[in-house]
């Protein structure tokens, strides 16, 4: 076995009540109240030869600014290199707003001193440690929010950090799901991490000695069922998938340990096998980084998106009679598309035509068959499963929203289709495809590196 050790912890990052929230353009009003405490949670881990450390933070998002502060402090503190740190948030759309730089910088250095201090305390915390990796299915508590009759990703994936000593319960677990935080809308004003805090919340009562991290997957085009959008819903969504979780993590708990009953015909033990995953006896810690330039789309100006939404509002409104589903949907498409863009227009500085907006992909491995790949804001489902089909990796978890924040990074094929998504994004659509090539070099980097 390998000689890995783990630790964990965990530091309250919420904000002040009456700190402007984020996540909606049109939330009236600043937070009154919180429901539950936003976290940073923290793992460390240590081969012996390198260290890296893993943080989910309930936030809507990390942002670069904040990325480099966190790093820098956490380096200063621990030894731990800042290219070994990844940063990733839960995109709760009921968190604190002006977490970038030039906005609010007391709150940014409170918090970067929290996550840094996480980080801090769990290098302290590190214990002999072995990892088991599975994965289940949730199917209930998501849905395509471009075309219900399009893919989810339904795969839950976790890694487990066993503690190698018999009668010891596990150490840490990551929840590696994609499904928008969005259960809570616009009209909530109290702070709240969503169903991944739930989620967590509902896995740590199974297991209450298991530290516990929420990985945002690529949910760029996932968005939760819900019967209301209140704080039971958040619960409701929130135990299907942490229990999902905790049912996983303690089938995965046998492996390396056996698990048997007695066969009283024979009356001599039997051996049950461990289907749901794997035990991985040698970990070889590796992290690699690239940097990457995305280009910027030109955004309408104002004054042409206003006229191009009145003219297409004027074209729903002459419809004939027996105009088709699918007919209206072409046009509300658009009209949602050129909306967005205009909202874009009215709250963000427009980037030049021509420029391209400079970001990170980031690869933990932990040897061949397993690896975390932080990207860095809103992807869809069909380009993660691109990355991990083409990586080859058995085990790839995708973290979203990870050590930067670009907005979305759309398909090609989005851009035809309209909608929120082809509306709000800066990048042409060329970017995916360098997303895709930059996480598939990263990947190979840490994989032989």
């Amino acid at each position: 076995m390998s000689s890995l050790s783990v630790g964990s912890a965990s530091v309250v990052i919420t904000p002040p009540v009456g700190t402007p929230m984020d996540g909606y353009f049109d939330r009236q009003g600043v937070s009154q109240g919180v429901h539950d405490d936003l976290y940073a949670r923290a793992l460390v881990f240590d081969d012996g030869r390198t260290r890296a450390a893993l943080v989910s933070c309930d936030l809507i998002h990390v942002d670069g600014y904040l990325m480099a502060t966190v790093r820098q402090q956490a380096a200063e503190a621990t030894g731990i290199p800042a290219e070994h740190i990844m940063v990733a948030a839960v995109h709760t759309h009921s968190g604190p707003a002006g977490l970038r730089q030039g906005m609010d910088e007391a709150l940014v250095e409170t918090t970067a001193r929290r996550i840094a201090g996480a980080i801090a305390a769990a290098d302290q915390e590190k214990r002999p440690a072995v990892l088991k990796v599975g994965r289940c299915t949730v199917d209930s508590v998501s849905q395509n929010r471009r075309d219900p009759s399009w893919p989810v990703d339904t795969t839950l994936r976790l890694l487990l950090v066993d503690s190698p000593e018999h009668g010891e319960p596990p150490l840490a677990a990551v929840i590696n799901f994609a499904c928008h935080a969005t259960v809570l809308f616009q009209t909530n004003l109290l702070i709240s991490a969503d169903y991944p805090g739930h989620a967590v919340r509902t896995f740590q009562k199974l297991l209450p000695d298991t530290a516990c991290l929420f990985l945002q997957g690529a949910c760029a085009d996932v968005n939760p069922v819900w019967m209301e959008q209140d704080f039971p819903e958040v619960e409701r969504v929130g135990t299907i998938v942490g229990s999902a979780a905790a049912r996983l993590a303690l089938e995965l708990h046998p492996l390396g340990r056996g698990q048997r009953a007695w066969n009283i015909r024979w009356f001599e033990l039997t051996e049950k096998p461990v289907t749901g995953g794997e035990l991985l006896p040698e970990v070889r810690l590796r992290a690699a980084r690239r940097a990457m330039e995305l280009p910027l789309r030109p955004l309408m100006p104002l004054a042409e998106c206003e006229a191009r939404l009145s003219e297409l509002k004027e074209r729903l409104q002459a419809l004939p009679p027996g105009t088709t589903v699918d007919q209206r949907h072409a046009l509300l498409q658009e009209i949602t598309r050129v909306h967005t863009e205009r909202t874009m227009v009215q709250h963000s500085v427009k980037q030049p035509e021509g420029r391209a907006l400079q970001s990170e992909v980031m690869a933990l491995a932990f040897g061949p068959d397993l690896a975390v790949l932080g990207l860095p804001g809103e992807f869809f489902r069909e380009t993660a499963e691109a990355i991990q089909r083409d990586s080859g990796i058995r085990h790839l978890l995708v973290a979203g929203y990870a050590n930067h924040y670009v907005w979305y990074v759309c398909p090609p094929a989005v851009y035809e289709e309209g909608g929120y998504e082809a509306g709000i994004t800066l990048f042409a659509p060329e970017a995916e495809a360098i997303v895709k090539r930059e996480a598939l070099a990263v990947l190979a980097e840490a994989m032989s590196s």
